[in-house]
């Protein structure tokens, strides 16, 4: 796992996969220009969960990328970090979680799909879920597994 160090200040995000896709966006250089800019800053970046147990397809990165672009302009903007902690918090609680489900769950995966680790940015081919782990419950999709 690598992690950015930024005067002393280790930021766990900087395992996150937003890091993994489009460079020409340098997310990582711009969260660390915002975490030093003041002390602040260093504290609300020390706040991030661990990213390290999600995987995600390419097409899921590339989104996930494109919002923080979105979200890091925005506090460049306003010249303030004050919600980075909770929109770590919501990629890891809501959107990862989504997306993992999403690339490997019918309709997008078939059999199986190249995942990301976010730790790594390494791909690695991996199965389908089962149809039972995608749609658990009574209200299980109708299709059967191929």
């Amino acid at each position: 796992m690598w992690r950015l160090a930024l005067g002393g200040v280790f930021l766990a995000a900087a395992q996150a996969c937003v890091f993994c896709r489009l460079p020409a966006h340098d997310l990582s250089g711009r969260l660390a220009r915002l975490c030093s800019q003041t002390e602040a800053g260093q504290k609300e970046c020390e706040a991030s969960p661990d990213f390290s147990a999600f995987a995600l397809d390419e097409m899921s990165m590339n989104k996930v990328t494109e919002k923080t672009h979105r979200v890091l302009r925005v506090m460049e903007i306003k010249e303030a970090l004050s919600s980075l902690p909770s929109y770590w918090r919501w990629l890891h609680n809501t959107k990862l979680p989504e997306y993992t489900r999403e690339a490997l769950c019918p309709p997008a995966c078939r059999g199986s799909t190249v995942l990301y680790n976010c730790s790594t940015c390494k791909g690695t081919e991996v199965s389908c879920w089962p149809r039972k782990r995608c749609f658990p419950g009574p209200h299980a999709h109708p299709c059967p597994d191929p």
